[in-house]
């Protein structure tokens, strides 16, 4: 469990970030980006930013992200103070892809319990 501390300063950057990105940057990149969550370290020098987009490619939202960090952070520090403005990394957020990959494998499953179940011939017929 994370200090209350951390918490909240999670919890400002990701509102702070998702702001900027969604007011100020949004004409400058052509897919709609998503702040889902930001992590700061214990001693607040990096917050690691996850993000989604849609209607571009990934990487292409990071380099743009990761370009546009020192802008974010300048932005960041007239929303929230802090002694020290963490230093943003932006990452793809996975948990969406792995939980639709889950999915898929349970799908498949039930596929395949259906149809062993259906050939399997029933004795008291």
């Amino acid at each position: 469990m994370l200090p209350r501390r951390q918490e909240r300063i999670n919890q400002l950057i990701r509102q702070a970030v998702s702001e900027i990105v969604e007011s100020g940057l949004k004409q400058n990149f052509p897919g709609l980006i998503t702040i889902t969550n930001v992590k700061v370290s214990p001693d607040i020098s990096l917050a690691w930013i996850d993000f989604t987009v849609i209607g571009a490619e990934e990487s292409a939202a990071q380099t743009f992200l990761q370009k546009s960090a020192g802008a974010i952070a300048a932005l960041m520090s007239q929303k929230i103070r802090l002694r020290l403005m963490p230093k943003l990394v932006f990452a793809p957020d996975k948990v969406l892809k792995r939980a639709a990959r889950i999915e898929e494998l349970l799908r498949e499953i039930n596929r395949e319990a259906s149809a062993s179940s259906e050939s399997v011939p029933n004795s008291g017929e």
